[in-house]
């Protein structure tokens, strides 16, 4: 068995968002995703086919839903997005790297 760090190992080159898989099955996908000052581009939406569960373990985030209602996330806080709920990354912060744990299922 190997172990690892979901705080060590950030990739030096953040000019986009990272997303990496941490463990993925036909079912199952658990990611590391790395903001930055990172927001989805203005008009677009996630649209995802599962639902998704997020957790923010460093750093602070808004996400915007297409209601309206915008959600800030701070260390320690989640949320369960459900399947085809339009949501967008609004603000990330800027002075220390975002590092979100998602379960999508």
């Amino acid at each position: 068995m190997e172990k690892h760090n979901i705080f060590k190992a950030l990739p030096q080159d953040l000019s986009q968002e990272v997303f990496e898989p941490l463990v993925k099955t036909d079912n199952v996908l658990v990611e590391r995703i790395i903001s930055k000052a990172h927001v989805t581009p203005q008009g677009e939406w996630y649209d995802q086919p599962r639902s998704e569960w997020v957790m923010l373990m460093q750093g602070a985030a808004k996400l915007e839903f297409i209601d309206g209602e915008v959600v800030e996330l701070n260390v320690g806080e989640h949320l369960n997005i459900a399947a085809h709920v339009k949501h967008r990354v609004a603000w990330t912060c800027e002075e220390v790297e975002t590092i979100w744990l998602a379960v999508h299922y």
